[in-house]
């Protein structure tokens, strides 16, 4: 699986569920006091099908709130880490845009304006706001010397509790990465119910959607028989890398991945 997160996502990771995209709408944010409930953080690292080395920064309760770029090297990714601590820190470093879809993102930006990380989809403008706010205040906790550990290399369903007291889970490959995310929920017997939902569904090739991004690069996500939205994956370079991302999972829902809860 070819997973691509760079300088050229800005518009096109909101795009993963749509196809087509409307010029982006750049805000910024008034951080306050962002409410963080973990009280540590460090960044995940894993080595991608592509041979890249990539980085989430990962709340202390397990979510990942931020996605890099791929790297060529081990040493460039953590120069990529310092770069979060450094440039995370700064309200100015955040960007929060609009999808056509009426979905929100943000990019945390270098000094020279290069993408440094990229967030997940947010159904609002203002969660994303929260979303930029929680990856700033845990920047402010990491130091000058953040912890980066290597993924857990294990395929499985992993059911956490996130910043805004809400339930999500994720899915992980083999090699530690997350290749598919949740929505939000309420309780957490309706997350448990979710993965349920994404093996039933994820089985069935008509509920998979590959989109196109206005740059080119695709995105996939799992819908329910009403059209709903069960979990979403990250930008490929291709589309046959996006089906090929979607036959990957295919493949762990196949073979009865564990679930693994808090």
């Amino acid at each position: 699986m070819f997973l691509k997160i760079g300088s050229v996502v800005a518009v096109a990771l909101a795009c993963g569920f749509v196809t087509g995209c409307s010029a982006a709408d750049e805000g910024s944010f008034d951080d306050g006091a962002a409410e963080v409930t973990s009280t540590s953080a460090h960044f995940e690292t894993f080595v991608g099908a592509d041979g890249k080395t990539y980085f989430d920064l990962v709340a202390g309760n397990g979510q990942n709130v931020l996605r890099s770029q791929g790297y060529t090297s081990a040493s460039s990714a953590k120069t990529g880490m310092s770069s979060v601590v450094a440039n995370g820190t700064e309200t100015a470093s955040y960007q929060i845009l609009e999808a056509s879809d009426g979905s929100y993102y943000f990019n945390l930006t270098a000094a020279n304006h290069e993408i440094i990380g990229t967030s997940q989809m947010y159904s609002s403008k203002s969660n994303a706001t929260r979303g930029a706010s929680t990856v700033r205040a845990l920047t402010l906790m990491l130091g000058e010397t953040p912890e980066f550990k290597p993924a857990v290399k294990q395929a499985r369903f992993e059911v956490f509790t996130g910043e805004d007291k809400k339930f999500y889970f994720h899915l992980r490959a083999g090699n530690g990465e997350i290749i598919l995310v949740s929505q939000a929920y309420t309780a957490k017997s309706s997350a448990m119910t979710g993965i349920k939902s994404v093996q039933t569904n994820g089985a069935n090739a008509s509920q998979w959607h590959v989109s196109t991004a206005i740059n080119g690069d695709y995105a996939i996500r799992l819908v329910a028989g009403n059209g709903a939205t069960i979990g979403s994956g990250e930008l490929y370079s291709s589309q046959s890398n996006a089906n090929r991302a979607v036959s990957t999972i295919e493949g762990l829902l196949a073979s009865n991945v564990p679930v693994i809860s808090e």
